[in-house]
C-alpha cells in the first residue's frame, strides 16, 4: 500500500470510507479524529513534535 497525503484536510471522515487497516499521524489533534472511525496511533517523533 501507497502512504496517501491529505494536507490540511479533516483526516477521521476520508478514512472511514478508505478503511485502512491502520493510521499513524505526528499530529493528536489528526490521530484522535481519525482514531473515531480507524485503529490509529500517535508519532511522537515525527516533524510536528521537534
Amino acid at each position: 500500500m501507497k502512504p496517501c497525503f491529505l494536507g490540511g484536510l479533516a483526516k477521521g471522515e476520508f478514512l472511514r470510507e478508505f478503511e485502512p487497516d491502520f493510521f499513524f499521524d505526528d499530529q493528536t489533534g489528526h490521530a484522535t479524529s481519525a482514531a473515531a472511525h480507524v485503529p490509529a496511533g500517535h508519532v511522537s517523533s515525527g516533524i510536528s513534535n521537534l
